[in-house]
């Protein structure tokens, strides 16, 4: 086995979807592994394209959302090493159902519909493990759209921002303040609301010391305050 198949083999072994697979059959989805590198702000793929690859960051970020009807970026999630994306087209054979875009640049492992259709046709109890993964993305699902009918801005804009802290803050302290460096616009964009309605809250959060706000940049300074809007009583 060549080093970079083995490689692969790790990375694939390091996500849930593939984690329970044994070595020697991981292998055979190694060898067949494509690398891909997307430059930021590249689209990968847009909702109805053909769901022929499923992927795994490397290293990068990549978003995954939708264009609401108003013309605003709806985000489902924020994908990061060690994690898959675009399964569900490949699993089923329909179409995309969201976009992906690279939060920055990014390296991928690409699997092509017909090799992962060809190991499940050849082991078919891995094809069990398959299910759990679909299982919490139809959850993920769920919430979001609980947050969207329940929650009130304030609630989904802390919850959001705790989300964004654990995927792009950076802390200089392993304790401290942490600093989301995207704008208030790019943040208003992924919940599909008016940047002017994300700025009237974060407005009132640094007034109170909750957060600090800077030229593209966010920085969250009290993460319980944001805690208590993100799950109100």
């Amino acid at each position: 086995m060549t080093e970079s198949v083995q490689k692969r083999r790790e990375m694939l072994a390091s996500t849930p979807l593939f984690s329970a697979i044994p070595p020697t059959l991981l292998d055979e989805l190694a060898v067949k592994a494509k690398s891909v590198k997307v430059d930021a702000r590249e689209v990968l793929f847009s909702k109805g394209d053909p769901g022929d690859r499923l992927y795994l960051v490397a290293k990068g970020l990549i978003r995954i959302g939708v264009l609401s009807v108003e013309g605003r970026e709806v985000t489902y999630g924020m994908i990061k090493p060690g994690e898959l994306f675009g399964e569900i087209a490949v699993l089923d054979g329909g179409v995309r159902s969201a976009d992906a875009t690279a939060m920055e640049a990014s390296e991928l492992l690409a699997l092509e519909r017909k090799d992962v259709n060809a190991f499940l046709q050849r082991h078919p109890i891995q094809a069990l493990h398959l299910l759990t993964v679909l299982c919490d993305r139809v959850r993920r699902a769920d919430d979001l759209l609980e947050d969207v009918v329940f929650l009130s801005l304030p609630s989904r804009l802390a919850k959001h921002l705790l989300m964004l802290k654990s995927t792009l803050g950076s802390q200089t302290q392993a304790k401290g303040p942490s600093t989301i460096r995207l704008s208030q616009q790019e943040v208003a964009d992924h919940l599909g609301i008016s940047r002017e309605s994300v700025n009237k809250v974060l407005s009132k959060w640094e007034q109170a010391g909750i957060v600090t706000l800077g030229r593209g940049q966010i920085t969250l300074n009290k993460t319980q305050a944001l805690d208590d809007f993100a799950s109100p009583p």
